[in-house]
Order: C-alpha cells, then structure tokens, then sequence
C-alpha cells in the first residue's frame, strides 16, 4: 500500500451531515504531495507547475506482463502548459516521464483511454497519441480544430469529447479512431448555446456534467437534459468516480462537492489542503482516491461513506409488520439493516447488500409482529480499499 500511495503521489503531478462542512466526515486526508518528493521518485526529470493531469487503469487486453494492475496509466501537462508527458513503468530501475513533443503549444488538456491512447488540444489541433505499452512505442495522428478549445475530457473507455466557450464535439472512441456523434453533439450544443462553459467530465456510463460559469448541466448518454443547477460554489474543476458519480472542486471557495450522474446532490465540503489555488483534481477510480492539485502541492485523500437516515417508521396490519425507511448513501457500500424480535434474536432484513450512493427507499412486508418495534440496526461499510465503516442505530416509529 506504501508503494501505491507513493506512486499516486507521483501520477498527480506527477446542523445536517449532507451539507456537513468537515471534510473528514467523507475524506481521509493521506498525505501532502510535494515536488521535492516528485524529484527522488524521478531524478531524470525536473517536471515543475503541473497543471493537469489524468489516470486510468490498463485495460487486460492491453497490460503488459510485468506492469502491476494497481499501477494506472498517466500523461499530464506541465512547465506553464508548454509541455505533454506520459509515465512508463519500469519493472527493474526508475520508472520514467517522458516528454511527447507538441509543435504548437500552449497545451490546453489532456485526457487518456485505458489502451493507452493519449489526446490532447492546442489552439488550432487536436492530437491523438498511441503508447503501446509492449513495445513502449508511441505513434501519433493530428487533426485541426476550428475553434478555440477549452477542455479535452474523456471516460478512459469508449467516449471523448472537446469543450468550446458554448458548445462540445463528442466523438465515439473504438480501434485507435476517434468519430463524432453529430446527432448528440448538437442536441446538447443547442443548450449550451446560452452558457460559457468552464470544464466538463464523462463518466464511465457516457453521462455528462458540463460546468459553466452559472450553472451546473447534466446530461444523460443520449444528450437529453436531465437536471440544471446553480452553479453557486464558483465549481471549476470536476472528475469521476468508478460508481459513476462527480467530484467538484472550487479555487474561490476551496469547496468539494458530490453529485450523481443525474445532478443529485450527496454532499458539500470545505478542504484545507493544499492550501494553494486548486489547478486540478484526479480521481484514480477503482481505488476510489482523489488528488487535489496545485502548482506548487498537493494533497491525496482516500473516500469515506457516510449515511443519513430520514426515516424508519412500522405498521401493523392484523399479525403481520411491515417496516418503511428512505436513506441516503453518500459512497457505494454494502448494506446491513436489522433488527431484535422478542427474545432478542437478530432478524436481518438486508445483509450486505450492494448500495450505490444516493437516495434509497427500502421497505419490507409480512415481517413477524412479535418484533420489537424500538430500533432499527445500520451497517454500511465503504467499497473502496481504505473501507470505513458506520454503524447506527435509529428509533423506529410508528407510520401515520
């Protein structure tokens, strides 16, 4: 696990508990990431002013023999946008950062694909970089862009798309070529028309999330609409996890926030670390990490689920019982709900249950009436691999 926190470290420069403003209630902070720490892991290369970056697992088909599982694949942007790299992993000595030369920088974005595929923009050219990861051989293919572009986002599997001022292309990714959904594109530029766009996420599902200086825009894979917010928390920056939700961070409020794939809100936080202007923040999703990024530090945090409950009420109709409870889920987590009968015996209505996180209304019927109708029992434990646990009991009442 040393190893790993070490090499996320390197790969990101390298009231109401929904609203709760303590981030420990959802994050545990690890560790702050520095350059000098950057620069013993690489003594090769002196990378400054990292100002963006993405990860993703290697697919199985494309992993090479000796590169580890829990090691992702990375290309960032560094020396103030002037400069593309991508990490090779080394099984015996230093692994390296190699430059990708650009001919036309600054460099705006860059996203990757599970295979190896690196893409990136410049004012008038959006480039396509294939790493084989056997051969440690890089090809490269270029096409001009007729706008200025804003961000290059991708969901590291089959989708990848280019963010303009009030308007996206978003392109079908299969066998190293890129082609566009026109239908798509134009049915979300006909909403984003009205806006100025700041940043944009694709998650693993094909939803969007594209943020822009007033309002939050989630769309569904097909381009329909499905939730608009304010964007109230000046929110700039935006990834997401392997359960298909959104993280968003904010410079002017050193906020987080949470939200489903279809705008639900799960929880806001303020972060203290780093305590430098946010330039990015990177989410290693099957490991369910996060890396906040400034030029100068950084900070890299596990995920903790949370549980709020909102009600747990009975009714008895002749002899038999039934139980009514709506909770929310701010992590995915296996579930565990019980209760007591009347020789205080343990009666497990749900037992690690598979939960995404969200809003959920569970009720079971035909339940035994000698119950005890005093308490309920709640288990939830995290799915990620710093895994916390909460546990809760909650008065149960009798339903109007």
């Amino acid at each position: 696990m040393k190893f790993f926190i070490i090499f996320i470290f390197i790969t990101c420069f390298q009231g109401n508990l929904l609203f709760s403003d303590s981030i420990k209630t959802h994050f545990n902070f690890i560790l702050p990431l520095t350059y000098s720490q950057l620069h013993l892991q690489f003594p090769d290369n002196k990378l400054t002013d990292i100002s963006t970056l993405d990860i993703s697992m290697i697919s199985s088909h494309h992993s090479p023999t000796f590169w580890p599982k829990r090691i992702p694949f990375a290309a960032g942007i560094n020396n103030n946008y002037q400069n593309l790299f991508y990490y090779q992993f080394e099984p015996l000595g230093y692994s390296k950062l190699i430059d990708i030369p650009i001919i036309d920088p600054p460099i705006y974005d860059v996203s990757i694909i599970q295979d190896g595929s690196i893409f990136s923009i410049t004012s008038s050219n959006f480039y396509t970089h294939y790493y084989d990861f056997k051969s440690k051989t890089m090809t490269h293919h270029s096409q001009p862009i007729t706008k200025l572009p804003i961000k290059c986002v991708s969901n590291h599997k089959s989708k990848v798309a280019i963010l303009f001022s009030n308007s996206l292309t978003l392109y079908r990714y299969r066998n190293n070529t890129v082609s566009p959904l026109l239908a798509i594109s134009k049915k979300i530029n006909t909403i984003l028309a009205d806006y100025t766009c700041l940043n944009m996420s694709i998650n693993s599902k094909g939803y969007l999330l594209v943020i822009s200086d007033t309002h939050l825009l989630f769309f569904s894979p097909q381009g329909i609409l499905l939730n608009t917010l304010p964007n109230s928390n000046h929110y700039q920056f935006i990834d997401f996890t392997s359960y298909g939700d959104f993280i968003l961070g904010s410079t002017k409020n050193t906020t987080l926030a949470k939200y489903t794939s279809n705008g639900f809100l799960l929880f806001q936080t303020s972060f203290m670390h780093p305590n430098d202007s946010l330039s990015d923040l990177v989410i290693y999703q099957p490991y369910g990490n996060l890396c906040l990024i400034s030029k100068k530090s950084g900070a890299y945090y596990s995920m903790n689920t949370s549980l709020i409950i909102d009600h747990a009420t009975y009714n008895i109709t002749e002899t038999k019982l039934s139980i009514d409870s709506k909770l929310t889920i701010t992590f995915p987590a296996l579930l565990t709900i019980s209760i007591l009968d009347a020789n205080n015996n343990t009666i497990f209505l749900e037992q690690n249950k598979k939960m995404v996180a969200g809003n959920h209304h569970l009720s079971w019927k035909n339940l035994a009436s000698t119950i005890q109708k005093e308490t309920i029992f709640f288990n939830v434990k995290a799915l990620y691999s710093n895994s916390n646990t909460v546990k809760t009991t909650f008065p149960l009442t009798k339903s109007l």
